[in-house]
């Protein structure tokens, strides 16, 4: 890829993940209302729910795959492992930890495994214990994007 293209892929992923966590922040806020601890929640709660963590696990994803991997390819290192983009995310300050990226990605499975909402309630109150640092994680990303497209 040469580097207008790298530059436009970057831009275009941080763009997307931008997008995403608008969708992420709407949603947070439709269930914030909403007890984590409902035994039986509404069919229109679990549709605020879904909406949340799916919206959650997007952002996790698009962070993760798209925008960790395009800042790599804008800064020519070699297409490699998820565990070589978390390691140079976490060098660069971008995320907290290695293992943190790695938890979200655990979650990430669960949440597209739980098929019959078996975990919902301790599912929810992870995402929105983890919201903040997600979004300020996602803040520096952008950050450290937009400096690297002004170079």
């Amino acid at each position: 890829m040469n580097p207008q293209t790298q530059a436009a892929y970057l831009a275009e992923s941080l763009a997307e993940l931008d997008r995403a966590l608008c969708h992420l922040v709407y949603s947070a806020t439709a269930c914030a209302d909403l007890p984590a601890d409902d035994p039986a929640p509404s069919e229109e709660a679990l549709a605020r729910i879904e909406a949340f963590t799916s919206r959650f696990v997007r952002v996790v994803d698009l962070m993760s795959k798209r925008v960790l991997r395009a800042m790599d390819q804008f800064e020519m290192y070699e297409a490699g492992t998820l565990l070589d983009v978390a390691n140079r995310a976490e060098k660069r300050g971008v995320i907290e930890s290695v293992d943190w990226l790695r938890e979200l990605k655990d979650i990430r499975n669960r949440i597209s495994h739980d098929y019959a909402g078996d975990r919902l309630s301790e599912i929810l109150v992870y995402c929105r214990e983890e919201l903040p640092r997600l979004l300020k994680t996602c803040k520096r990303i952008r950050v450290y994007g937009a400096a690297l497209l002004a170079k």
